[in-house]
């Protein structure tokens, strides 16, 4: 096989390889669990969480708050990317309110937080 042959061989399997990335990435679900059963076997997994926005706080760039339910809860971070990719008023996050968060569950200074990729506001 020549040069030509091999590279051009390359350069297909390189494009279809990264078709099958894209379409599998939009079929990965986040799988739904109650706030209290998030643990650290979680960690670097997608998840989805329900539950009411407490002791909500932001420095102006980020919101920090605290999700919880009935069974637990646990600390989401939104970083001003975030914010700006998912198109949120910071203003509209309020305590009280009840959201429904897609995203991974991270460790930070040794405690369990949820960094959204999707949020929904439910109430």
């Amino acid at each position: 096989m020549n040069e030509r042959k091999l590279l051009m061989l390359c350069l297909f399997c390189s494009v279809l390889g990264l078709v099958i990335l894209f379409v599998g990435v939009q079929y990965v679900e986040a799988k739904a669990i109650p706030v209290g059963d998030v643990n650290g076997e979680y960690e670097g997994t997608l998840v989805a969480v329900e539950g009411t926005v407490y002791s909500r706080y932001y420095n102006g760039e980020h919101i920090f708050f605290t999700l919880k339910d009935e069974t637990g809860k646990i600390k989401i971070v939104l970083f001003s990317s975030e914010i700006k990719r998912l198109g949120i008023d910071p203003e509209e996050i309020r305590n009280g309110m009840k959201i429904r968060i897609e995203g991974a569950v991270k460790t930070y200074k040794g405690e369990l937080e949820i960094l959204p990729e999707r949020m929904e506001i439910i109430s």
